[in-house]
Parts: C-alpha cells; sequence; structure tokens
C-alpha cells in the first residue's frame, strides 16, 4: 500500500529531476557567456534589473528608467535580490527551478486531460524546447508567465476535483498573478468565467453559487489593488498595470506592418505617411479598416501565419545567438513549427474525437490573441507555447495508437500532413534571424568586464555586426563603433609593442570609421615610432580634418614641429589653432608669447615675401618648377597666413613628381584655412585616382559640408555617395586571433586607460 502511493511521488520527482538536470546542462554553459550577469541599458532586460534592486534597497514602487512594463516581475525579481543580492546564480537557479516544476506540471494536465502517454510527451516537449530554456536563463518575463499559465490552468483544472473555499481563493490568487504579469493574458478571463460557471458551479444551488462567486471574485478583484496603486503612484495616473500596451498595439497593427518584429521605425513612416499621428488606438484601427479592409485583413493573415512560423522574431534579442553559443540547446527542440504543425493537427484530431477539453482550447486561443492583436515577437508567443505542445502530444499520442493498430493509412496520411505544415511553416527567406544591433551588442559584452574580456571574440562579433548592417544599408549612417573602438585597442597595444602589424590593423579601421580623427591620430604615433616623420605630420592633419575640436592631434602636431625644427611659418599656424583649445592658463599664456614671438620674426620678412613671391609667380607662370620650387620653399618657410602660396607650391611639387611633398603642401594650406571646399574637392580626386576611398570620401565631405551647392556640388555628391557604398561593403577580414591569456590581461589595461566608444 505504502509503496504504490509513494510510485506517484517518485515518478513525478524523477521527473523533475531529469528537467532540472537537462537545464542545468545549459546553465554550466551559460554561466561562461557575458550575457549571463552583463545587463546592457539597451535592453528591458536593464529596467527589470534596475527596478529589482531599488525594491530590494527600500524603495516599495520599484522604479526604474522606464516604468511602462508591469512590475509584478521587478518584485519576483526584488524579492530574489533582497534575500541573496543581486546573485544571477540565483535568479536563473530559481527560474530553471520554475520551469523543471512547470514541465511536471504540464504532464500531469496532459495525463488529467488525455492519458498517461500525452502527459510523458508534453513533459518531453517542454522539457526540451530550446527557446524556453533560454528565456528562463534571461531577466524577461516570458518564462515568468509562462509557469504562471501553466500553474493557473493546473489550478483551475483541479478546482473541478475540489471546488472547496481554499482552493477558490488559491485558484484566484495565482490567476491573479497570472493577469498582472501581463494585462494581455486578461483575455483568458471571460473564458475562465465561464468554465467555473459550467464546470465547477455546474451543480452548485444557486445561494452556493453566488456564495462561490463571492469567495473566487472577491480575492481576484482585491489583489490587483497594490500593483494598481503602485502604478498610479509611479506614473501619476490610473494604469491598468502595463502602459507600454497602447504603443505596443500601435506597432504591430498597421497595413505595413510585415506580420514579425518590432520596429517603431516603420510605424512612424506609415503614420507619417498617412498622416495618421496622434491618433488613438480605436481611431487608428477603424481609419486604417475604412480606408483598406482587404490591406487590414492581409495584415492579420501575415501576423497569424507568423505566430505559427519558425522565425523567432526578435525584439530585444534574438534568441538563435544563444543557440550557436550553445552546444547541448541545438540538440533539443529548436523549432517552433514542430510545436505549430503538430499543434494544428492535435486541434483537429481533438475536435474531430469531440474531447472535452474546452479550458485547454481557449487558454491556448486566448494567448494565441494575445499575441496577435499586438506584434508578433519571439518572447511574447512563449507562454502559449506549453498549450500548443499539449495539442502536439495529443497528435504524436493518436499517431501511436495507429501504429499500435496497424492502421498504417490515418498514419500516413498524418505524416505526409506534417511534413507539409512543417515545411510550409519554415521561416521564410529574407527575413533576418539575428540583427546587425544584436551582433554589436553580443560583441559590446565582451568589453564591458575584465572577467569577460576577450577582444577576438569581440572583435568576432563585430565584423558579423559590421556585415549584416551593411547588407541592411550601404548608405554612411551610424558606424561601428564598437568594431573601430575593438581595432583601436588592439592598435594602440601594437603601437606599444613595436609591432608592424598595427599598421594593417589601423588601415581596417580607417575603412570602418573614415571620420574617427583618433584612428588617424594613432597612425601617426605609429609612423612616428617608424621615424616616418612626414607621414606622421600629415596623419595629424588629416586627424584634424576628421575633427576640427580635438585638440589632441594639434598639439602634437606642434610637439612633433619643434622637434623637427620646422620653418617658422608652420609652427606659427598650428600654434594659431591650438590658442582657443587650450585650457590650461599657463600653457595658454606661454602659446601667446611663442606666438608674439613667431609674428614679429615673420613681420620682420614682409618686405622680402613680397620681392619672394613676385619671383615665384613668374617662375610659376612659366612652367621653371625647380626655379619656382625654391622660391617657394624660402618663401612659404615664413607664410603662415597666404594659402595661395603653399597650394602653388603644391602644384610645383606635383610637376616635379614629388607627390608627398605635394601633399604636405597641400595640408599646410588646410591647417590655415580648413574650410576650403575646392582644396578638399582636388584632394578628394586625388586619392580616388590613387585608390585611396577612405581619405577621398572623407575630404568630400568636408567639401560637402563647406561649399555652396552649386557648379560640381551634385557631382561630388554623387561621387560621395557611391564610393562611400564601395567602401562600407568592402569584405572584412579578421585581424585579432590566438592571443594569450598575458595579452588578454594587457590589452585589458590598455584598454582601461583609453577614452574609447562602444555600441551599436
Amino acid at each position: 500500500m505504502e509503496q504504490s502511493q509513494s510510485r506517484p511521488i517518485l515518478i513525478l520527482s524523477g521527473l523533475f529531476l531529469i528537467a532540472l538536470a537537462v537545464r542545468g546542462i545549459y546553465f554550466f554553459e551559460l554561466s561562461h557567456l557575458p550575457y549571463f550577469d552583463i545587463i546592457l541599458p539597451v535592453y528591458d532586460h536593464f529596467n527589470f534589473d534596475q527596478g529589482a534592486l531599488s525594491f530590494a534597497a527600500g524603495d516599495l514602487l520599484a522604479r526604474s528608467p522606464n516604468n511602462s512594463y508591469s512590475p509584478l516581475y521587478k518584485y519576483f525579481l526584488g524579492s530574489i535580490y533582497f534575500i541573496f543580492g543581486r546573485n544571477f546564480y540565483a535568479v536563473y537557479a530559481i527560474q530553471f527551478t520554475l520551469g523543471a516544476l512547470g514541465s511536471v506540471l504540464l504532464f500531469l494536465i496532459g495525463k488529467r486531460l488525455f492519458d498517461i502517454r500525452v502527459g510523458l510527451l508534453t513533459f518531453v516537449g517542454f522539457s526540451l524546447y530550446s527557446t524556453e530554456i533560454i528565456y528562463e536563463g534571461i531577466i524577461l518575463r516570458a518564462a515568468f508567465i509562462t509557469f504562471l499559465a501553466i500553474l493557473s490552468f493546473y489550478a483551475l483544472i483541479r478546482l473541478r476535483d475540489t471546488p472547496t473555499p481554499l482552493m477558490l481563493i488559491g485558484c484566484a490568487l495565482i490567476l491573479s498573478l497570472f493577469f498582472q504579469s501581463r494585462p494581455n493574458t486578461f483575455l483568458c478571463l471571460p473564458f475562465v468565467i465561464f468554465y467555473i460557471h459550467k464546470f465547477v458551479f455546474k451543480d452548485w444551488r444557486p445561494e452556493e453559487r453566488i456564495r462561490g462567486w463571492g469567495i473566487f471574485l472577491m480575492p481576484l478583484f482585491l489583489s490587483f489593488i497594490p500593483l494598481l496603486v503602485q502604478c498610479y503612484l509611479v506614473h501619476d495616473k490610473f494604469v491598468f498595470f502595463d502602459s507600454s500596451g497602447p504603443g505596443a498595439f500601435l506597432a504591430g497593427n498597421f497595413i505595413d506592418y510585415p506580420g514579425v518584429g518590432f520596429d517603431s521605425n516603420l510605424l512612424k513612416h506609415f503614420q507619417k505617411q498617412h498622416q495618421m499621428e496622434g491618433l488613438s488606438p480605436l481611431s487608428f484601427i477603424f481609419q486604417q479598416v475604412m480606408n483598406d479592409p482587404v490591406g487590414f485583413l492581409k495584415m492579420i493573415w501575415r501576423k497569424l501565419f507568423f505566430y505559427f512560423n519558425d522565425l523567432e522574431g526578435a525584439s530585444n534579442l534574438s534568441i538563435y545567438l544563444y543557440l550557436e553559443n550553445s552546444k547541448i540547446l541545438p540538440f533539443f527542440i529548436s523549432h517552433f513549427s514542430v510545436f505549430s504543425a503538430l499543434g494544428i493537427m492535435g486541434i483537429v484530431l481533438s475536435i474531430q474525437a469531440r474531447e472535452r477539453v474546452f479550458l485547454l482550447y481557449a487558454y491556448l486561443a486566448s494567448l494565441i490573441l494575445s499575441v496577435v492583436l499586438f506584434h508578433v515577437v519571439s518572447r511574447f508567443r512563449i507562454p502559449s507555447a506549453p498549450f500548443l505542445i499539449l495539442f502536439s502530444a495529443y497528435a504524436v499520442g493518436r499517431v501511436c495508437t495507429w501504429w499500435g493498430r496497424r492502421q498504417f493509412k490515418p498514419t500516413i496520411l498524418f505524416t505526409l500532413v506534417f511534413l507539409i505544415l512543417f515545411y510550409g511553416l519554415r521561416a521564410p527567406e529574407g527575413h533576418v534571424k539575428i540583427r546587425y544591433v544584436d551582433y554589436c551588442n553580443w560583441s559590446y559584452a565582451y568589453m564591458l568586464e575584465e572577467k569577460w574580456f576577450d577582444v577576438d571574440k569581440a572583435e568576432t562579433y563585430g565584423i558579423k555586426c559590421l556585415e549584416s548592417e551593411r547588407k541592411g544599408n550601404a548608405d554612411w549612417g551610424v558606424v561601428n563603433a564598437t568594431l573601430a573602438s575593438i581595432y583601436k585597442l588592439y592598435g594602440s597595444y601594437l603601437i606599444k609593442q613595436k609591432d608592424e602589424l598595427a599598421d594593417k590593423v589601423l588601415k581596417n579601421a580607417f575603412t570602418i570609421d573614415p571620420f574617427d580623427s583618433e584612428l588617424y591620430r594613432m597612425y601617426s604615433d605609429f609612423q612616428a615610432g617608424r621615424n616616418k616623420t612626414d607621414s606622421a605630420i600629415r596623419h595629424l592633419h588629416i586627424s584634424h580634418v576628421a575633427d576640427k575640436i580635438d585638440a589632441t592631434p594639434i598639439k602634437t602636431l606642434v610637439q612633433l614641429y619643434y622637434k623637427n625644427k620646422s620653418d617658422p611659418g608652420r609652427l606659427l599656424v598650428a600654434l594659431r589653432v591650438v590658442l582657443p583649445m587650450e585650457k590650461d592658463s599657463g600653457i595658454l599664456q606661454q602659446v601667446k608669447n611663442e606666438i608674439h614671438r613667431l609674428e614679429g620674426l615673420l613681420a620682420s620678412k614682409n618686405q622680402w615675401v613680397k620681392s619672394s613671391t613676385e619671383r615665384a609667380r613668374k617662375h610659376f607662370s612659366n612652367g621653371a618648377w625647380s626655379k619656382a620650387l625654391k622660391e617657394y620653399e624660402k618663401l612659404n618657410a615664413y607664410n603662415a597666413s597666404d594659402t595661395r602660396l603653399l597650394i602653388e607650391q603644391g602644384v610645383v611639387y606635383e610637376n616635379l613628381k614629388e607627390e608627398e611633398k605635394a601633399l604636405n603642401s597641400f595640408y599646410d594650406a588646410l591647417l590655415i584655412k580648413g574650410n576650403n571646399p575646392t582644396l578638399n574637392k582636388s584632394l578628394g580626386n586625388y586619392y580616388l585616382s590613387v585608390g585611396d576611398l577612405v581619405l577621398a570620401v572623407l575630404h568630400w565631405r568636408r567639401y560637402l559640408e563647406t561649399s555652396p551647392q552649386e557648379g560640381e556640388y551634385s557631382v561630388i555628391k554623387k561621387r560621395y555617395q557611391f564610393f562611400s557604398r564601395q567602401l562600407k561593403m568592402k569584405d572584412m577580414e579578421k585581424q585579432i586571433f590566438g592571443l594569450s591569456e598575458v595579452q588578454t590581461r594587457e590589452l585589458y589595461k590598455v584598454y582601461k586607460n583609453m577614452n574609447v566608444e562602444l555600441g551599436s
């Protein structure tokens, strides 16, 4: 007798441990990824994390930077933080435990609604569902809501057996938590009311029913009050748990909505195009239905298709990156279309067999609708997955029965229908699984903290980010700051090591961000270390062209000029540029004194400059390049204001085939007058002729910023756009690999002392 009573407990314990062991293996893998405990501010995780920290620190309102989401999960997370501290091992251990418990509850649900085989198949399906496991290891609501959905469903079916007052109250409180976790789950409530009326209170007398409804509804609605008060105090107005609802609704209910994903820019473009800004959700829908009813229905159909589709639509993050970084998850059930194809067939078969599972139909339909009414993304459909898995298990159970009875015809037909559905619901080609921002953020995570610091992996995902972004936008928009910073870091490290690889790494970085002044300054440092002074000076000039408000390259230029005993005219120009940038009062006075000294020196040469200019231009006009050069070199040694003389000197160098010296003269002229559109245009054209697209687009950009929109402006603009695209679409090769632990530690020290900009 005791053995028969303990057997179910042993079975349930065994199932629980199996589901927990599966999650434990993934838990171990997750603990070796930076997203185990790194939470970027761009993610919704950040708001839940900050709200939980606030609550654990004593803020009963659990406020966070973005309070638009239902706060229940913040309190759940904050309670864990309060007990264990901000300990992610504790957070994920609890969430994985809830996932394993949910697997056991689904076994009991499947066994009760159908039979033990369906229960076991449901357990296997949910235990091995990769997407669910991934979300259990993320600080988001998806897995939390899923567990509450399973628990509330189980409580409701048990309510039929034991409709005691205590059970009614317990069921009401569990449902309350489920509804408060995300308000769109309220779609289940009418069906729950009908279920209790039809199946729980069926044989109760009228007075017993009234009392039963009071016992159930009073705790249900009274338990809403704390969070409603919290929302009112935080938002200064009544909010039904979640203020993000209207925005989320609009983002997935415009006629041009592709059917999957979340992109607020698409919504804004549609609203602007159709002059529908500022409309309420109901007015927005009504106007679209009136304008294009067929288009609106097509949009709903697309959302239904993508709900059942295999594509895991990204919103905050892409689960495909988690799958890529796991050795175990890809061997589990990673295709939602397995459950959707089998689930659809299970629904048809259960209706055909007249299975009495009203609540299962109701929960699944409500939760599907809760997704389709808004926008279809991976995490939104997770709470509906357990109920789809139940129908999938039922379908597989029926096939097993047919096979056991040697009914091959329905088995073959079932298989064919499944394959058609499974193939038809595959992820469509052309739809992005991993967005460029997902790669960028993954790269970013490997640079944030010392324990995760890995430049090799950061570069790998940075390149993927850049390549993915290039596919979506071939124009120069936001450059990949993370990848450029990685090469800055590695280049700086190589320069200190006097490694010639720095040349290749920094030139590679130029193609990623041609407008980053720091990259050119670093390359100048590298060239200076190789005693290539002219190149070092020129790249400091280029750095100044890239960013005129950055004082560092000009200050370094002044130092190089003095070190190499440059001409007084050159020194005076550089000091005049430095003067308004200098913040140190002591150094500022020194600069003023030196400028005053040099101006006096140049003033003494005024008469000589005039006569020398006449001789130089006479030789220039006669094409006597060597004679002209002698005059220009002497003349420009004391020239600190006339750009024409420097440009003419550059032309002389060009005619004498000394292109490097010609460039030096042109950049000296640009330092006097940086907003010289003609010179920037000419330099851009020159760099194009020698195949240097980086400096070509840099100088053309400066031309477009300073030139009036006439003459060659449109021609240069088209040229700039075309070659910018060419440069941006250039294939990237990995530069960093095989770093030792010692090198990684040294790189981290360099990184901590660098001013780098990370982010997508």
